[in-house]
């Protein structure tokens, strides 16, 4: 284990989980077996053009006459290790460590392990082999009586030798952790002789031909004497190159490399850490909720017994890219009125942290009249309460009474300037097709109506009711959302010839548009509302009408009706 980074600030920190294996254990969920790794017993000899490989050696320094530090190792920490602790005892104390199998520790100074002046202590790995990542130090209760204490590490010699699955000499069970060691192969002491590692670093022979019942299992090239090592063609792997790779992701679930820095950030991985790779077939096997050829998307929701397809069979199942593109931007007027675009876009930013999953998170856009996280539920009429006519209620402290603010529909202002040309007009997403310039309100009015994201608009002229919506001088015009109630977003427009086209708030809405218009209960399996006695089908504006909105007071005498029927068949 390297340097400590946060991740606490990306919206995953706390919402994403993985497993942290033990030592010997790795895979998404922790089942399969690491084996044993060793240093490969033909490559690094004298007799090698590539010359001799050494053992990684590091070093560090403690300038101290008091207190105690700690030394961590790929995520283990020592026992305390005190300022007058012999070497012998800092060599007990790193060996307690499951993740360090040996190693010697000496120095040129005094025997204890920090001086007054400083004491540089090396440690050299004798049996993790490779380039070994660097011990870290806790030196926070180090104390010195003259001068500020201290412990620095560093790296004194690189390490140079394999340290690979079974030596590169077997091919590793990673149900067992053992190691199927090839043909005049066997377990070594590290160093090429007989030993206990259970590596399949020592040559029972002498070798004269690489591995695989044919050379390099015909997936690779033989690099012959002295080595009689693979080298396997892209796709393949192992010490004899029978082995198949698997393509690789970002990670759903894995160390950072720097504070909140992850998954895109870091290399790809096999399977993406949610899946194990089939070797024989280069095929990832998912865990249950990732889907595609590297594990690389969440699924979309689903029946488990797949009898009903994704999203219910009743939307669609799109990355969080492509469902942010769904999404209109919320934006204020003088932002919106200059044409700008008002898709969203999410992950467009390269690497960006809080982005990471754009491409691999999955949900559902449910299709019109269906809702829910799987699209499962049928969604019920919308509507104003009838019961609520007033916005607010104020107290007036000069007349002594209440002062009401009636409700109203929005009304967006429209002032189109053209003598030619054309305009789109969209709302929510959904878009008009080209409207000309001189259309008249009654033409621009059913243009609205016919996108799927409005129910009922009414467009006025009020200083020509029959005039064109457009002229060279500027026309104003008033469009009233009658349904969908509330404040709802600005329209967006774009220009196609057209010389210029501002829209505002005259009035922001103020009614509200609730489910059943607060008034019943939807029954989520039919899609309709079951209204409260007193309550019934609306037009959308407090009226009686075919809605089916629950959003009609049937006043007192209603009521009562209504309350005499439920109780006659037990549904009150």
């Amino acid at each position: 284990m390297g340097e400590v980074f946060a991740y606490d600030s990306v919206w995953d920190s706390d919402k994403v989980f993985g497993c942290n294996c033990d030592v010997g254990f790795f895979g998404p969920d922790c089942s399969l077996r690491h084996c044993p790794t060793g240093d490969d017993p033909l490559t690094g000899t004298a007799i090698d053009p590539a010359g001799v490989q050494r053992n990684e050696v590091q070093s560090f320094t403690c300038r101290a006459d008091g207190g105690y530090f700690t030394l961590s190792f790929r995520g283990h920490t020592t026992a305390l290790i005190y300022y007058d602790d012999t070497l012998a005892e800092v060599k007990s104390k790193l060996l307690s460590l499951p993740t360090l199998a040996a190693a010697d520790v000496e120095t040129t100074g005094s025997d204890g392990v920090c001086a007054a002046d400083g004491n540089l202590v090396q440690v050299r790995f004798v049996q993790e082999f490779g380039d070994l990542p660097l011990l870290v130090g806790d030196a926070d209760h180090l104390k010195h009586s003259t001068r500020s204490p201290r412990l620095v590490i560093r790296e004194e010699i690189k390490g140079e030798k394999e340290e690979v699955y079974c030596s590169d000499r077997g091919l590793c069970n990673t149900v067992s952790g053992v190691c199927d060691c090839f043909d005049h192969y066997a377990t070594s002491d590290g160093y090429g002789a007989k030993g206990t590692r259970g590596d399949c670093g020592y040559a029972e022979v002498d070798v004269t031909q690489c591995p695989g019942e044919i050379s390099c299992s015909g997936h690779g090239t033989c690099n012959g004497y002295p080595t009689y090592d693979c080298d396997c063609a892209s796709g393949w792997q192992g010490g004899d190159c029978s082995e198949r790779t698997c393509p690789k992701g970002k990670a759903w679930f894995g160390l950072p490399n720097g504070d909140d820095a992850a998954h895109a950030a870091l290399e790809p991985v096999e399977c993406s850490a949610q899946g194990t790779c089939d070797r024989d077939s280069g095929e990832c096997v998912c865990s249950g909720l990732f889907e595609g050829a590297a594990c690389e998307r969440l699924r979309c929701p689903a029946d488990p017994s797949g009898l009903t397809p994704s999203c219910s069979g009743h939307g669609q199942c799109l990355t969080m890219a492509k469902l942010a593109l769904e999404a209109t931007k919320k934006c204020d007027d003088e932002y919106c009125h200059r044409g700008d675009p008002t898709a969203l876009t999410y992950g467009a930013t390269p690497n960006k942290p809080a982005t990471w999953d754009h491409d691999m998170v999955q949900g559902c856009l449910c299709d019109d009249g269906y809702q829910g996280y799987d699209c499962s539920e049928r969604r019920c009429p919308y509507g104003d309460d009838p019961h609520t006519p007033y916005s607010w209620v104020r107290w007036n402290t000069k007349n002594r009474r209440n002062v009401y603010k009636d409700q109203v529909n929005e009304v967006q202002e429209f002032t189109c300037k053209a003598d030619d040309g054309g305009f789109y007009l969209s709302f929510r997403g959904a878009q008009t097709s080209r409207l000309a310039h001189d259309l008249t309100n009654d033409q621009l009015e059913a243009a609205l109506q016919a996108l799927p994201t409005v129910e009922d608009v009414t467009v006025s002229i009020p200083a020509n009711p029959d005039g064109p919506i457009c002229d060279a001088v500027g026309v104003v015009s008033w469009i009233e959302f009658k349904q969908p109630t509330g404040n709802v977003p600005m329209l967006q427009y774009s220009l196609d010839g057209v010389t210029d086209i501002i829209i505002t708030e005259r009035y922001e809405g103020t009614k509200e548009y609730e489910e059943c218009s607060g008034r019943g209960l939807c029954d989520r399996s039919t899609g309709q509302c079951t209204c409260f006695p007193g309550f019934g089908s609306s037009d959308g504006q407090g009226g009686p009408g075919d809605r089916a909105d629950c959003g009609y007071s049937r006043g007192f005498a209603g009521y009562i009706q209504d309350a005499v029927a439920c109780e006659s068949v037990g549904a009150c």
